[in-house]
């Protein structure tokens, strides 16, 4: 996408250099195989997996850390590290909870250390006019916006808006877009009519009476046995090149396809598999009964707190220091009005993620319940009396379906007005946030429509997942039947557009 983006520009804008971090050697390797009319040859590239795979021939320099600290102006580079998930945490991360890191902290140095050096190399050879990224997730990213932030160099990191398929620009890695924020602050501070107003309230009617959703979405599995049966069937039917898979797991270990983030073949077979199925039935078997059913809701005076996936941007980039979701419902819980109960639901997309005992430490929690995975966010939004979130997007849900909001970490919406939304700045502050937004919690639809206006405004709407990213099991009824090179030219536009701006 990058690739065809840049060349597309190229048409528009002067872009006699062009520098590209690129992160997995095998997709890139097959990209090259699959575009062989590619034009990489033109960019200067940065690997990312040289960086990883060299580190342990670096010496950690803390002074030139501390050098490059006040260059970039950070306290720490903590935060950095901890934005990429195959660095802090473990080989099987992306596939089951997985906490042990698979460097030591000296290991995590050297990577940084080796980091910042290419990185800064990379900037001094391109001289960059502006950055373009997706949602950060790897340490060389957030040292690229680092680097781009501390030479004054426009950022343009795209991000979806959560509306339809709209995909809008900020010019940080954090929530919530500057762009969006500034549109909604500028129709706010005037008495103008709202621009797309028609086009507003058709969508905020809508989500009031259907499910929730956004183009990118993942979509529910079919979980029956038959369907499960029939898809491990078709991996191991798959994996009777067994041979051939073998040869690329050691290439990736040791040879030409040596990437220390790739996690090979057979772990992520093993995991979707077997492991992940058979631990959705022990779940089912322990927890199903335990459950407070959807129909028992109404007897419930109660806040709602959706766990976040894991590891994901949400809580690595916007939200590091409550990544802890078990003391993040614990304290909730202690904060909670006499007779209020909690309930927490997790993320689909993690059931089967994470260890049977992880829920069990839930529901020791005093006054904590679990509802069923997979039960539509709409009826616990709607009969609930507050939702808390640490940054996901059913906060945003709630907000559309007229109910509270308290959030913890950044958010796209949290500039609206602290009557619909408020941001807990301290856990001691969390008791009276919480009976102070049921109390006087006040709908204002005007303010919902100006946000979703300001959000169309500066967006671009975008078969980004659907056709860009290419990615599968999505939801992609927003999405229209418009081709790469189309896609591209409205991307190309966007970009074009804000960087005039």
């Amino acid at each position: 996408m990058f690739h065809d983006l840049a060349l597309s520009l190229k048409s528009d804008v002067d872009l006699s250099k062009v520098g590209m971090i690129v992160s997995h050697r095998r997709e890139f390797k097959k990209y090259k195989t699959h575009h062989p009319k590619n034009k990489l040859n033109e960019f200067t590239l940065l690997p990312e997996w040289e960086i990883t795979n060299d580190h342990e021939n670096i010496k950690v320099d803390f002074q030139l850390l501390a050098k490059y600290e006040k260059t970039l102006g950070v306290t720490s580079f903590q935060k950095a590290l901890l934005a990429d998930r195959r660095i802090t945490q473990g080989a099987k991360c992306t596939y089951f909870q997985d906490y042990q890191a698979r460097y030591t902290y000296y290991e995590q140095l050297q990577i940084l250390q080796n980091t910042l050096i290419q990185v800064e190399r990379l900037f001094d050879q391109i001289k960059p006019d502006f950055v373009i990224s997706f949602i950060c997730v790897t340490l060389t990213e957030y040292i690229a916006n680092l680097f781009a932030k501390s030479r004054g160099i426009k950022v343009l990191n795209i991000r979806p808006t959560r509306i339809q398929n709209y995909m809008a620009f900020g010019n940080d890695i954090i929530e919530p877009s500057n762009l969006i924020h500034n549109k909604y602050q500028e129709m706010t501070d005037t008495d103008d009519p709202i621009p797309f107003l028609d086009q507003a309230e058709e969508i905020y009617t809508e989500t009031q009476k259907s499910n929730y959703n956004y183009e990118g979405t993942s979509l529910r599995q079919s979980s029956s046995l038959i369907s499960r049966l029939r898809r491990i069937m078709l991996k191991v039917l798959h994996s009777v090149k067994i041979f051939k898979l073998i040869t690329t797991s050691l290439q990736i270990q040791y040879g030409h396809l040596r990437d220390n983030h790739d996690p090979g073949i057979f772990i992520p077979f093993y995991y979707e598999t077997i492991y992940k199925p058979l631990l959705r039935f022990q779940l089912d078997l322990i927890y199903r009964k335990k459950y407070v059913r959807i129909e028992d809701l109404t007897l419930y005076d109660y806040v709602f707190f959706p766990l976040h996936t894991e590891p994901e941007k949400a809580l690595l980039i916007d939200a590091p220091f409550y990544t802890n979701q078990i003391e993040v419902i614990r304290n909730i819980s202690y904060s909670l009005p006499t007779g209020t109960k909690l309930i927490v639901k997790d993320h689909p997309k993690s059931y089967g993620k994470r260890p049977i005992t992880y829920y069990q430490k839930i529901l020791d929690i005093p006054n904590v319940h679990l509802v069923d995975p997979f039960l539509p966010t709409a009826e616990l939004v709607k009969q609930s009396s507050l939702v808390i979130t640490v940054a996901g997007s059913v906060g945003w849900e709630s907000i559309l379906r007229e109910t509270p909001v308290i959030t913890l970490g950044n958010t796209p919406y949290e500039f609206l007005p602290d009557t619909l939304v408020t941001k807990v700045s301290y856990w001691e502050d969390l008791p009276e946030l919480i009976q102070d937004m049921i109390n006087n919690y006040r709908s204002d639809k005007k303010a919902v429509l100006k946000y979703i206006s300001a959000c169309i405004s500066e967006s671009v709407p975008l078969n980004y997942y659907s056709t860009l990213l290419n990615r599968s099991n999505i939801n992609n009824r927003f999405s229209d039947q418009s081709n790469w090179e189309s896609e591209i030219t409205k991307l190309h536009e966007y970009t074009k557009r804000c960087l005039a701006n």
